[in-house]
């Protein structure tokens, strides 16, 4: 009796052994799926950010030179390490705008 009661656990011992084995490699499984969907996620993300960067350009290139330049004065204030209120106030134009603008020259730069 007690051989056969040793035996028993043994034998639910080593079924859950096997279950947690089997268990870890369903997670390992998902959790790979889950970074794969990821990347994915982020490379589209990023083409779909370079599509609409480069449609604004499109719409921009119709927009007056005098716009072009509030944006190079942007820039150049920018570069000169001013602050963004103070550019702001220089230019009088809003912090939203100056924030995209030098957004956009960011994007240029890294490409």
């Amino acid at each position: 009796m007690d051989m056969q009661l040793l035996y028993v656990f043994n034998l639910f011992s080593f079924v859950g052994v096997i279950g947690m084995l089997f268990y870890l490699i369903i997670a390992k499984a998902r959790e790979d799926e889950l970074k794969d969907s990821v990347e994915i996620l982020e490379s589209k993300m990023t083409s779909l950010q370079n599509y609409v960067y480069e449609c604004e350009e499109r719409l921009n290139v119709n927009k007056s030179s005098s716009q072009d330049e509030i944006k190079e004065k942007i820039i150049e204030l920018y570069k000169d390490g001013k602050d963004l209120m103070v550019i702001e106030n220089a230019l009088g134009v809003p912090r939203a705008k100056i924030e995209m603008v030098l957004k956009f020259h960011k994007l240029k730069e890294e490409r």
